[in-house]
């Protein structure tokens, strides 16, 4: 469930968009160009992929809002999911241009994904900084391992650990548990 600074911000975005956005930017564009940067290494890109967050944030103020859902994970999937379709489009045009005037499709989160983003801010610490630091900014286990005092083995263990209880929470969430717990019985 989004606090209510995030209740305050949709509500603002769908109020004063251009103050929605700037109380956004404020609050979360560290961490996004951040995500951002990470991924893509280039400083215009992650500003653009950080802006184009910022604008589906703004799209899906009312949907947010209404569905109650945490705004940090759902923003940081948006950002994400920029930033790897820019990594996309850039290994398109080093192939293959697009014609004048064609644009890629909008992508849009799944619930699916934001269940998961979630799911990674709900667990304990030091898994949930590890999960972060793994999956959303994309450091290795050595880079992790110095951050939080372990090793890089550790690191590996608690993410495999990790990556299969997310997987039990996100298959209960969405409907499926029945399904991967006989799965998980022939196996």
């Amino acid at each position: 469930m989004a606090d209510a600074e995030d209740r305050e911000l949709l509500r603002l975005l769908t109020d004063d968009p251009e103050a929605g956005v700037r109380g956004l930017m404020d609050r979360y564009g560290g961490i996004l160009y951040r995500i951002a940067f990470r991924l893509l290494q280039s400083p215009e890109d992650a500003e653009e992929a950080t802006a184009d967050a910022l604008a589906a944030a703004w799209r899906e103020a009312g949907g947010l809002l209404e569905a109650e859902k945490p705004l940090l994970p759902w923003m940081i999937v948006a950002v994400r999911n920029r930033a790897v379709d820019r990594l996309r489009e850039r290994g398109r045009k080093a192939t293959l241009p697009l014609p004048e005037g064609e644009c890629a499709p909008e992508t849009r989160e799944s619930d699916g994904e934001a269940v998961i983003a979630s799911l990674v801010l709900e667990l304990p610490e030091p898994d949930r900084e590890i999960f972060l630091r793994r999956y959303y900014r994309m450091e290795t286990a050595e880079e992790i391992g110095r951050a939080v005092q372990m090793t890089a083995h550790n690191v590996n263990v608690r993410l495999s650990r990790g990556r299969e209880r997310l997987k039990k929470e996100y298959l209960k969430r969405m409907g499926k548990e029945k399904a991967y717990v006989r799965e998980k019985s022939r196996g």
